[in-house]
């Protein structure tokens, strides 16, 4: 059974950086921004987003931005 949580209280965030491993993604609070989890770096945007899924199906109603599209 995944968490309950309220709408809208947390949310996750997809990153890409100039890293060897440039995929990550953060989970936030949405009430004020405050990272509460961060990922492993990831080589392939597929894998970070598997992991990003593996926890998002546990973590109730939140939602999850891509900051990795220019």
């Amino acid at each position: 059974m995944g968490v309950v949580m309220a709408e809208g209280v947390l949310k996750f965030h997809l990153w890409k950086s100039t890293a060897k491993q440039p995929y990550h993604w953060t989970l936030n609070s949405v009430q004020n921004g405050q990272v509460i989890c961060t990922s492993e770096n990831y080589a392939r945007k597929e894998d970070a987003m598997a992991s990003l899924r593996s926890v998002y199906n546990n973590a109730g109603d939140s939602k999850y931005i891509d900051h990795t599209e220019a």
